[in-house]
């Protein structure tokens, strides 16, 4: 904690410190204090594929790329990663997206709200040109389905699970159409802007809206008499047989609407006649997707199969096909027609050319939520694992994957090994894996080892050995090269929550669980040298400073960072979080050179302290979930988080 002029010097004894409310307020004075560091964004990894077609390329840029993580919004340079900009405004998954036709306007629908009474999902437009909200709609809750703008940019229809319907005149926020359905709309699709029949300047819409056994199309007219906008709707008629199809995506091309089902294949409507006209196959487990360039028409599927079709009416021929690894999920067009992106289950983009569908990654991300980042003695790669059984070793020059690895457990730590090249990896399974770091590699472990009951927690290792923590509350030790078990400790009553090797003295290991134990052991001598409780602190994560007597750092629910010396049974000091903060901390790292402290929080956000002054720095949002993992990179020029939300962010650290 240090003195209190901020000196490094030893610390007073624990029965001589000042009281903690004291030692907070001095804490919460030094914030008026000359900023020492500041992070900012730099990288967002977190598409997920959780969601049908929240990916649209801007209809006039065609290296703009538009695309959702988890509540963030991202407007990405196709050609540069490292042109990310971003657009904050929900508080849940971003569930549908839209953007106007001439760019000028994004429209995006989210889950129900986690802290607004009755699971509200807002729909929010976005200023594109000047990256910031322009207005928000409510009426929908427990997910918005669907938002579409009409052609000409001014109305805006949205769908939600509570089986409403909402059209808006955007430029006005005046609700034009709601209306309950008797099942939710899964689709709305707008056709061609109608010439006023009797030559007004107010022209007619029309708009199509699916359910579960029928298809409607609307007309919406001005209404002299009413000076507003009305509709008249007409159900299209199906075989006498019936047909029986959920739809998930659809266009409206030359005059019929053409949709994707679940069913996987692709039925057709006639606009004129407002009649069925043919069900055609296209693909397995569903036509997840429909776009258009020019005049063809692009489908995926939830077999990863894409197909560019040229056709009229009933009658349609494959011109291109391809199979990407993963169920498309997304599909759009650039504006040129040149390129596709596309969107996949299993959290990856891929870039695809228009004229023969040859496919190249874009990205790969987390589809579930993110436990562990891990730094090698590198800052050029960092490691990830999430709860999905991925591992990830992303180049951090253009965040695409060296290697990946997918496990059908839970992966719940991981670790960069300094001698041997290795990805050491623990599961639910109870498994500790191997994984080579060699570019293309991840189809097979190298080798495995059943280390817990019940799952392996964290792993950590030195030249000399291997340490685990798991779920049976063990500590275990295992030889680096044999990888024969050295010892057991079970000193802990809850799962172990993390470890720590020392760095002054490498055959010490700390470990700290939510049982509020810090656990010292020493491996040469094969016993747990002390054990320091503390009487409401959950411990939740463990680093160490690099002055002083090399202190060890823990992070608790309660929201305090303690400092432990293994001489002292008592914490030798305390930083809290921001006045009046309640935070619930997950997770901490020690910064490189020492001076800072980051902490993440299940308030979603990122906690930086200044050691030097003991004062909280900076607050940095961006994840929509609880943080669980967080490091510096070894340069201490970035820092990168892990969160509840399945994503990664990585932000740039600049000391002032």
């Amino acid at each position: 904690f240090g003195s209190r002029n901020g000196s490094r010097g030893r610390p007073l004894r624990p029965a001589r410190r000042a009281p903690l409310h004291a030692r907070v307020r001095r804490a919460g004075a030094e914030r008026g204090r000359t900023m020492a560091g500041m992070a900012e964004l730099e990288h967002f990894c977190g598409y997920g594929g959780k969601h049908l077609n929240t990916i649209r390329y801007h209809p006039l840029q065609a290296e703009t790329l538009i695309y959702t993580a988890a509540a963030t919004i991202i407007v990405e340079d196709v050609n540069d990663p490292h042109k990310q900009e971003f657009l904050h405004g929900h508080d849940n998954e971003v569930s549908a997206l839209d953007i106007s036709a001439n760019g000028k306007l994004v429209a995006s629908g989210q889950l129900g709200s986690p802290g607004r009474k009755g699971a509200v999902a807002p729909v929010v437009v976005w200023d594109f040109d000047n990256r910031q909200k322009y207005t928000e709609f409510g009426g929908l809750s427990h997910s918005v389905l669907c938002v579409k703008f009409s052609p000409d940019g001014r109305f805006l229809v949205a769908t939600g699970g509570n089986q409403m319907i909402f059209v808006w005149d955007v430029s006005t926020a005046e609700v034009v159409y709601s209306r309950r359905t008797e099942s939710p709309c899964s689709l709305a699709v707008w056709g061609p802007i109608l010439e006023n029949p009797s030559g007004g300047r107010y022209p007619s819409y029309q708009l199509c809206t699916t359910y579960d056994s029928q298809v409607l199309v609307h007309v919406m007219s001005f209404d002299i008499k009413s000076m507003c906008y009305s509709l008249s709707s007409d159900a299209v008629q199906f075989p006498p047989s019936g047909l029986q199809r959920k739809h998930i995506c659809g266009v409206v091309k030359d005059g019929f609407l053409l949709t994707g089902t679940t069913a996987g294949d692709m039925c057709i409507f006639s606009l004129q006649s407002k009649m069925f006209r043919a069900a055609l196959p296209v693909c397995n487990n569903g036509v997840t997707s429909l776009t258009q360039a020019g005049d063809v028409l692009y489908a995926g599927g939830g077999d990863g199969r894409i197909k560019a079709l040229h056709g009229h009416d009933a009658h349609w021929d494959v011109l291109a096909e391809n199979v990407l690894e993963s169920g498309v999920v997304a599909l759009t067009a650039s504006s040129d027609g040149a390129e596709l992106v596309a969107g996949c289950r299993n959290g990856k983009l891929f870039r695809l050319l228009s004229s023969d569908l040859t496919a190249t990654l874009q990205a790969a991300t987390h589809t579930d939520e993110v436990t562990s980042v891990a730094f090698g003695a590198s800052s050029d790669c960092v490691c990830t694992a999430s709860k999905a059984g991925e591992v990830f070793l992303l180049d951090l020059s253009d965040y695409m994957p060296i290697m990946a690895a997918a496990g059908k457990s839970s992966a719940r730590s991981v670790v960069l090994t300094l001698t041997t090249g290795e990805i050491l990896a623990g599961y639910d399974d109870g498994q500790l894996r191997a994984w080579s770091m060699q570019r293309g590699s991840g189809a097979r472990p190298l080798w495995e080892l059943q280390a817990h009951r019940g799952g392996v927690t964290v792993v950590r290792e030195t030249p000399d050995f291997i340490v685990t923590g798991g779920n049976d509350c063990a500590v275990r030790f295992w030889h680096r090269t044999t990888r024969e078990l050295l010892a057991t400790f079970t000193n802990h009553r809850k799962p172990v929550a993390d470890l720590l090797v020392d760095q002054a003295v490498p055959h010490h290991v700390h470990s700290g669980s939510e049982d509020k134990l810090v656990v010292t052991y020493d491996l040469k001598l094969n016993k747990p040298l002390v054990q320091h409780f503390t009487q409401h602190s959950n411990i939740t994560g463990l680093s160490q400073r690099k002055d002083r007597d090399k202190e060890v750092v823990s992070s608790s629910l309660d929201g305090k960072i303690l400092f432990w010396d293994v001489d002292y049974a008592d914490p030798r000091g305390c930083i809290e979080g921001p006045p009046g903060s309640m935070l619930r901390l997950r997770c901490v790292e020690v910064s490189p050179s020492g001076r800072y402290i980051v902490a993440g929080a299940e308030d979603a956000r990122l906690y930086i302290f200044d050691l030097s002054s003991c004062s909280c720095i900076q607050e940095c949002e961006g994840h929509s979930g609880g943080v669980t993992h967080v490091r510096w990179s070894p340069d201490q020029k970035q820092i990168v988080s892990a969160g509840k939300d399945g994503c990664v962010i990585i932000w740039n650290f600049f000391e002032m």
